[in-house]
């Protein structure tokens, strides 16, 4: 089958001769990163909303909205499968359409909502068009979470909600209590248990899912379970269950492999051994590595720590990918606030732009596959954000990592701090590649000053400077000839130093 898909942006400016080559899938030549139309590619994004699909059909909104991420070189989207509108009010879930059609006032979990499933088509169409990698969420916890008995919350509008549907009563779903449920609604538990009304409605839901994408043709999708998982045992069940599922009714259908991860919360009441990150012990950390259903990670949980521990965090979990297979390593969610692991969601602190932006540099240092500005949410507790979405600010970030990738060749290169002498925690983070480029992020902390060890270069090499604020290459290059190398990042704030040989610039 030829895909429908004929990409335009820079990265991916191939029409695909066969979705099995040209699809979204790991780089064969570095598996730590994605590759799509045939070459290998970072995906980096933002967006103002995790269900963007439902902004089609809204006149041009969505289509807007995905040109001006493509206009400053993003090309990656979250797409979580749920009905939650953002208003100045707060969430509501009594706006949106749902998957399935009413009948007699209450939905009809056998019958399909055509705009719902239309809008997702025209989603995956307009992507496809600007070579924008979807990252779909299969489940989201907030959909079906809350309680069944108030309004405001998704479980009340739920169409799982028996209260909400023709197909099936309290009574004849005994996972299902009346009433609040937490954060993990036992509604999940119906893959555990083989719950014979519960379960194959689930699983028609996510075969239609799996069928639009590939039915339609799209070659630019990629997947995860549901939105901060932790339902289950330390073997983090249902979602092994789910990923499963997903990837052996895309081999019925002739389709070849599926791409799909579990998002760790890696916070209370997720089950943890402890509340450090970096215990090998977590089965947060431990199960997604392990699990053979899952054929690459997200990590974007950890984007709320600060500093240094953010870097330190992704490189060492990235550290024990390598030991089990080399594979993606993706951040669909970076937020604005700081949310330190294993700390409570209401404890979080107000976040500043120049750590929001840090944390982008940070991953593709550490040697991320993907990063993403979460949604804004300006109806939170005063100076919370959740993230700078595809705000001005978000798109100068992308702007200068646009124009990093242009000259660098990102899969041949490796982080390597220690190279770095003279450095402080958090002040500057080191790419090298076989001696014939390296690249320096300064983050605007310290004297902004560190010596690079260049004794495996190859020869002369030309340094020039990144300003991330103006995204812009600064004036004045000059040539570097010696085994070492004095960096000082000619100002406050943000900057890239990039050192190349004249091999490594062609």
């Amino acid at each position: 089958m030829r895909t429908k898909c004929v990409t335009i942006s820079v990265i991916t400016a191939l029409v695909c001769a066969s979705p099995i080559v040209a699809r979204i899938q790991p780089y064969a030549g570095n598996p730590f990163y994605w590759e799509y139309g045939g070459r290998p590619v970072l995906l980096v994004g933002g967006s103002d909303r995790d269900n963007l699909f439902q902004w089609a059909g809204e006149g041009t909104k969505l289509t807007d909205h995905l040109d001006l991420l493509a206009s400053c070189g993003g090309n990656y989207v979250r797409c979580t499968m749920s009905s939650r509108e953002y208003t100045s009010e707060g969430f509501r879930w009594d706006v949106l359409p749902y998957p399935f059609a009413k009948a007699g006032g209450r939905y009809d979990l056998r019958r399909w909502n055509d705009e719902y499933w239309n809008k997702l088509s025209t989603f995956l169409s307009e992507t496809c068009k600007r070579g924008i990698i979807v990252q779909i969420e299969l489940w989201d916890r907030w959909n079906e979470s809350g309680d069944s008995t108030k309004p405001g919350n998704g479980w009340y509008d739920s169409p799982w909600n028996p209260n909400n549907n023709v197909n099936y009563e309290w009574s004849d779903s005994p996972l299902l209590k009346p009433g609040k449920t937490d954060f993990y609604n036992l509604f999940h538990y119906a893959a555990l248990k083989s719950h014979p009304v519960l379960l194959p409605l689930q699983q028609r839901f996510v075969r239609k899912i799996i069928d639009t994408v590939i039915d339609g043709g799209f070659d630019n999708v990629i997947y995860q379970i549901d939105n901060e998982s932790g339902i289950g045992d330390e073997s983090l069940e249902p979602d092994p269950y789910w990923a499963h599922f997903a990837r052996q009714y895309a081999r019925s259908k002739g389709s070849g492999e599926l791409y799909v991860c579990t998002q760790r919360r890696f916070h209370s009441p997720t089950p943890y051994k402890t509340k450090t990150f970096r215990d090998w012990n977590n089965p947060e950390v431990r199960v997604p590595i392990l699990n053979a259903a899952f054929n690459y990670c997200d990590i974007s949980q950890n984007n709320g720590t600060v500093g240094q521990t953010h870097y330190d965090n992704l490189l060492w979990f990235r550290s024990k990918v390598r030991q089990y297979g080399p594979r993606p390593i993706n951040n669909v969610k970076a937020y604005h606030f700081n949310w330190s692991i294993g700390g409570d969601f209401h404890k979080r602190t107000p976040g500043t732009d120049a750590e929001a932006g840090a944390r982008l540099w940070r991953a593709v240092f550490a040697g991320a596959a993907s990063f993403r500005f979460h949604r804004r949410t300006y109806f939170r507790r005063s100076g919370i954000l959740d993230g700078i979405g595809l705000s001005a600010l978000a798109r100068q970030y992308l702007r200068s990592m646009r124009l990093f990738l242009k000259i660098v060749n990102l899969f041949s290169m490796e982080p390597r701090n220690d190279l770095l002498s003279g450095r402080s925690d958090d002040e500057a983070y080191c790419l090298a590649g076989h001696g014939r480029q390296y690249a320096v992020f300064f983050s605007g902390c310290a004297d902004r000053s560190v010596v690079l060890n260049l004794a495996d270069g190859s020869g002369e090499l030309r340094l020039r400077w990144l300003d991330v604020a103006q995204s812009r290459w600064s004036d004045g290059d000059r040539t570097v000839r010696s085994d070492t190398c004095t960096l000082h990042s000619p100002g406050p704030g943000h900057w890239v130093a990039v050192l190349q040989s004249s091999e490594a610039s062609r």
